[in-house]
């Protein structure tokens, strides 16, 4: 679903088996058929003799999402909202050279049509005349972009000129799909049930439980040929709390879950243990004393070892093309940190990275949001980068795509992201060795980060602080949300108020060390800052795969915000036991 994009595997109840494409087809689809019948129509556009269009695509995301969300065993939302969402590209010109790419400004042109929502029943003219008036203003702002674009050019030098769009084979992928039969009220119930157990800790300040469920059907139509239409589903149930330490610190941790099966969504007995488990977890962290800036060797162990490669490793695996722009205007795409770095080694020469669309995991993912079949990719081979996530965008040094456009504009991104690493060691031994190193370099302690705020549950005003204490041209990183002291004697101390400073993907070469063990990490990534929960104008399904992590010589740093005070009454909680 291209605006709320959240998985591209399709798993049914009802289905046990792949059915025949002469039986997927029969299903009568007006949405399809009315698209179809636009599509062939909008090839033969054309104005005042000016170009016609040379690639048409039409999507159409369909749906119901479900959602509830309560605090302290008191629903405060629930909703049952069925939506089409309708994605409409017009490309004049050619392959090589055509109206996208340019960021020179002046607004996207083509007329205006109040067209509001797109028609939620299926009545083939409503739909059509829809898709009509959606295509001429394509059209007709296309045909202003690329003038635009062919005058900026005539002012500028380019090096390399680019192809705008590499050709695809046809691709078809027809499935059926059936509604699914989501009962709403015993997930307004079990929201309430799981939201009152936070009654039970009455420090925290606040705490939330949400669940959403969305079952829908993705459409895609080109003039390539190529046509999509398949089942998407996904659930998710986001468990969340904050409190207040004394010195007026506020700290935070989540439990989330994902499932590709919105029909059978998550056991009661587990989400209550999260919920009781991220309670407890906020109280500790809260009265945890402050740290202190640091520099030495940090143990990123389980979670938080999957989560910084998606971090810092899956957020840099693409090559970002710089548009056109107008003369005089800055370039609107910042270099990714693994830009230029192909074939130089990134890891040590024991770490392997591959992205396997086709492990039954969160990510698994049949053909991406272009049309384009998901192909694994081998990026890490000994330690050395050897490809990117590419879209249908030709970049420097690649010409076609391997079915990565998974975000809205056709942003690359993950499906499942497998790091292996042939020398490891016990978490135990890895102990060992910090607490050797601590020893041979006078350190009192080192540093075990358990757990990173990746996703970040942050507010946008500290998530705006975290960049810019990055500083300029420094990259930032989610916060550790659960790090502890590891002393010399082998005890461990809970901390809380560091960030870490100057990580980054050439921080990987420094890794000393990998666990023998692997923990799977399931995210939304939806390109924003932290991959901020909310945010993004589209998001898909990710799952990372890797060990726990020890790297040597990472620094962190003391928060010195300003604090807010604390509030002036006790909590009705803290009153009512």
């Amino acid at each position: 679903m291209k605006t709320s994009r959240l998985t591209a595997a399709f798993v049914t109840a009802f289905l046990s088996g792949l059915a025949s494409l002469t039986a997927f087809a029969a299903q009568p689809d007006p949405v399809f058929d009315a698209m179809r019948a636009e599509l062939k129509r909008a090839t033969t556009l054309t104005l005042n003799q000016l170009e016609k269009p040379y690639f048409v695509s039409y999507g159409i995301d369909e749906g119901r999402t479900f959602s509830a969300t309560a605090t302290n065993g008191g629903l405060i939302s629930s909703s049952a909202t069925n939506f089409r969402v309708p994605e409409v590209h017009i490309r004049v010109g050619d392959y090589k050279f055509d109206n996208t790419n340019y960021a020179g400004g002046g607004g996207g042109g083509g007329a205006r049509y109040d067209l509001r929502n797109f028609p939620l029943e299926n009545d083939p003219l409503v739909i059509r005349q829809y898709l009509w008036l959606a295509t001429d203003s394509a059209y007709k702002s296309a045909l202003q972009q690329i003038a635009r674009k062919r005058s900026a050019l005539r002012s500028v030098t380019i090096n390399e000129q680019l192809a705008d769009l590499a050709p695809a084979p046809k691709y078809t992928l027809i499935e059926d799909w059936k509604p699914l039969s989501f009962d709403n009220q015993a997930w307004n119930d079990r929201t309430r049930k799981i939201s009152s157990i936070f009654n039970d800790f009455p420090t925290l300040r606040t705490s939330l439980v949400e669940y959403t469920a969305v079952d829908g059907l993705h459409r895609f139509v080109n003039s390539e040929g190529t046509e999509i239409r398949k089942g998407e589903t996904m659930g998710s149930v986001q468990i969340r709390a904050s409190a207040q330490a004394a010195d007026g610190m506020i700290v935070r941790d989540w439990a989330i879950f994902y499932t590709n099966d919105a029909s059978k969504m998550f056991p009661e007995a587990d989400l209550a243990k999260a919920a009781r488990e991220v309670g407890a977890q906020v109280t500790k962290i809260a009265a945890a004393p402050a740290g202190e800036n640091y520099s030495g060797p940090i143990l990123f162990e389980g979670e938080a070892g999957a989560q910084l490669m998606a971090e810092i490793l899956g957020r840099n695996l693409h090559i970002a093309r710089k548009p056109v722009t107008a003369p005089g205007a800055p370039s609107q795409a910042a270099a990714t940190e693994l830009e230029g770095r192909r074939g130089v080694r990134i890891m040590p020469e024991s770490f392997d990275v591959t992205d396997d669309p086709t492990k039954n995991l969160f990510g698994k993912e049949e053909v991406d949001d272009e049309g384009v079949p998901d192909k694994t990719l081998k990026l890490v081979e000994k330690g050395v980068l050897k490809d990117f996530l590419r879209t249908r965008e030709p970049v420097r040094g690649y010409a076609e795509s391997n079915g990565h456009a998974r975000l809205s504009g056709s942003q690359p991104a993950p499906t499942n992201l497998i790091v292996t690493a042939r020398e490891t060691s016990s978490l135990a031994d890895i102990k060992k060795k910090m607490i050797d190193l601590c020893q041979q370099r006078g350190l009192p302690y080192a540093i075990i980060v358990r757990k990173m705020d990746f996703p970040s549950t942050a507010p946008l005003d500290e998530a705006r602080k975290m960049l810019a204490g990055a500083g300029a041209g420094r990259s930032a990183v989610s916060q550790p949300l659960h790090i502890y002291r590891l002393y010399i004697d082998g005890h461990e101390e809970m901390i809380r108020g560091v960030r870490l400073r100057g990580l980054n993907a050439r921080s990987l070469k420094d890794i000393l060390v990998a666990g023998n063990d692997s923990v799977t990490f399931n995210y939304l990534e939806n390109n924003a800052p932290f991959a901020l929960l909310g945010l993004g104008s589209s998001s898909a399904a990710v799952s990372v795969v890797a060990p726990s992590l020890l790297i040597d010589d990472l620094e962190l740093t003391k928060i010195d915000d300003e604090l807010p005070k604390l509030p002036v009454a006790p909590s009705p909680l803290s009153a009512a036991k």
